[in-house]
């Protein structure tokens, strides 16, 4: 596996997720048991990967990439538009008298028309940082983003600050709060993707690409597929073999 492979292959899995849960969101709600849940799932696993990012790839773009400060403020915009967006969503699911008139189709296609702008723009600084990133960094940026997804707040706060040392202290507290409410509710909290452990290729697929790594551990041949979980959401695995013991979901916060 290429440096900064498991990055693109976990975000673009996190993207698919996110899409995944918009589609399920926008269905028609059943009359039994919980219909708010497939959009609480949706609103909470898109505004803690939005705070991830902004922790983890924001910083490094900013950092390490050529014009990175432009590339970042673009992104930044984005994300605070959608998270704006979300709001009206979670104001509009749960009744408060300034989203109540709103239109659920109309919320819907600016969601997925912003969330798509977003996924674009976020592949844009994932491909810079493999472009320009150093190795060392790149190769653990994946599992940087799953940990702050996992501790991440769980609801949109577009008029926090989003980075800097300030970001940091404001997602971690609302984390804190985010979580009590989301127990006080019995609210939906799907675990994020797991992301795939960096490993080198195949010694075949090293040999085809003119890229040996002289790594003792690797494979003669290798098979990679995709694997959908049974939640809805995916792993950004390679295949069976090749997944770490745990890569199962995350317990969920205590």
């Amino acid at each position: 596996m290429t440096h900064g492979a498991s990055l693109a292959l976990t975000v673009e899995a996190t993207h698919r997720s996110l899409e995944d849960r918009l589609g399920a969101a926008r269905a028609p709600r059943p009359k039994s048991g919980r219909p708010r849940d497939t959009t609480d799932a949706f609103l909470a696993a898109t505004s803690r990967h939005l705070a991830a990012a902004e922790a983890v790839l924001v910083p490094m773009v900013r950092a390490r990439v050529p014009d990175g400060a432009a590339l970042a403020a673009e992104y930044l915009e984005a994300a605070r538009v959608l998270e704006q967006t979300l709001t009206l969503v979670k104001a509009r699911l749960y009744g408060e008298a300034h989203a109540i008139h709103l239109s659920w189709s109309q919320l819907w296609e600016v969601v997925h028309a912003q969330l798509s702008d977003h996924n674009r723009l976020e592949l844009g600084l994932v491909d810079a940082l493999i472009r320009h990133g150093e190795p060392e960094h790149l190769d653990g940026l994946a599992q940087r983003v799953f940990q702050s997804e996992t501790h991440g707040p769980t609801r949109p706060h577009p008029h926090l600050p989003h980075t800097g040392f300030v970001g940091l202290v404001a997602r971690r507290v609302w984390a804190i709060a985010d979580r009590f409410w989301d127990r006080a509710e019995g609210r939906v909290v799907p675990q994020p993707v797991r992301p795939v452990p960096h490993r080198h290729d195949s010694l075949l697929a090293q040999y085809l690409v003119s890229d040996p790594q002289f790594d003792g551990d690797a494979r003669m041949t290798a098979y990679r597929r995709r694997r959908r979980r049974a939640n809805g959401g995916a792993d950004a695995t390679p295949d069976a073999q090749d997944a770490a013991p745990d890569a199962q979901d995350a317990a969920p916060d205590a």
